[in-house]
């Protein structure tokens, strides 16, 4: 018996035939963290909720004692009726018209016409020579002068010759002037006297723009 030798298996190998586990330590970490997820989640709503009660209570009863007596006065003061005052109306006094009585105007008597008044026929304005056109010797262009007689700071004369830009005029003695080449045709213009545009009292007009006729 003593020589029989008991056959004890090896702690070692054993141990080395066990599947790998998981490391415990790692596994108990995970779940403190979602623990501690959980509870702030479940902290917040319960706060949420308790704040909810506490600040808007469910029925007007529970409302504070100011907030009640301050309805209750401003519905005391809608109540009562507003005192309605009467004025009483002014009396305007009673003025008589004024009597107006007609005066005539005295008739005057305009003196008669005397016979050398009668017989001469009033006399036609002067009409002024506001356009002149002279032709150039071999070109087809012909050299027209305008002149503008009245007031003004500024004159210009503005056309389809000027390409719808005006053309400034030069004071002279008694008028205004300037010399344009414009080719054979008629045209319609206008003058420009201190940013109004008016037409030439000399020139033949139609639909309201002073016409030229270059020959």
């Amino acid at each position: 018996m003593a020589d029989e030798k008991i056959n004890t298996p090896d702690i070692a190998e054993f141990e080395a035939k066990l599947p790998a586990q998981a490391n415990n330590k790692d596994i108990w970490l995970f779940l403190i963290i979602v623990d501690v997820v959980l509870l702030c989640v479940f902290g917040f709503f319960l706060y949420k909720n308790l704040s909810a009660r506490l600040l808007a209570p469910e029925n007007p009863a529970q409302a504070p004692a100011a907030v009640v007596e301050e309805t209750l006065a401003e519905e005391s003061i809608a109540a009562e009726p507003e005192e309605v005052v009467t004025v009483p109306e002014a009396i305007t006094p009673v003025v008589p018209e004024p009597v107006v009585q007609e005066v005539k105007a005295p008739v005057v008597e305009e003196p008669k016409a005397t016979a050398e008044e009668v017989k001469e026929p009033a006399q036609p304005a002067e009409k002024k020579e506001s356009i002149i056109v002279k032709k150039k010797a071999g070109s087809k262009y012909r050299q027209v002068t305008f002149r503008y007689y009245g007031e003004g700071k500024n004159v210009a004369v503005v056309s389809g010759f000027t390409m719808a830009k005006p053309r400034a005029l030069r004071k002279k003695d008694g008028y205004w002037e300037t010399t344009l080449s414009i080719s054979p045709g008629t045209y319609k213009f206008l003058y420009v006297v201190d940013g109004q545009q008016i037409t030439d009292p000399y020139a033949e007009e139609k639909e309201g723009r002073s016409v030229l006729v270059v020959e």
